[in-house]
């Protein structure tokens, strides 16, 4: 396991040869004579290049739209919130008016005229 972590963090051709010579394990070795051989060839190490520049695009345009649908759903839950809690605000003032109306002896009659003003 050990060798494979060595493999997969060497830097340099020289931590590769390195690990070349010391390891016991022929998977490993096999495994840097095709990374030496891909390296060697340019339009392989271009490929893989653009292959990955491709991924990292990717990534990043999905998480700048989910970053952008999220700051949507933010605005629009934000304007829904305002506007249920400015009608909540009105009935509750609505209702505030027609007890303090009912207290001064108004009858229903003149307490709808007054709403419907």
């Amino acid at each position: 396991m050990e060798d494979w972590l060595h493999l997969i963090n060497a830097e340099t051709e020289g931590e590769l040869m390195e690990l070349q010579q010391t390891t016991t394990i022929p998977e490993v070795q096999k495994t840097i004579v095709i990374l030496r051989h891909l390296n060697a060839d340019e339009r392989v190490r271009q490929e893989a290049y653009y292959r990955e520049k491709q991924l990292r695009d990717e990534a990043n345009a999905i998480d700048g739209s989910r970053r952008e649908g999220f700051q949507e759903g933010k605005a629009e839950g934000l304007a829904e919130g305002e506007a249920k809690g400015l009608a909540k605000g009105k009935d509750e003032m609505k209702q505030t008016l027609i007890e303090k109306w009912r207290a001064r002896g108004m009858t229903d009659e003149e307490i709808l005229d007054l709403l419907e003003e």
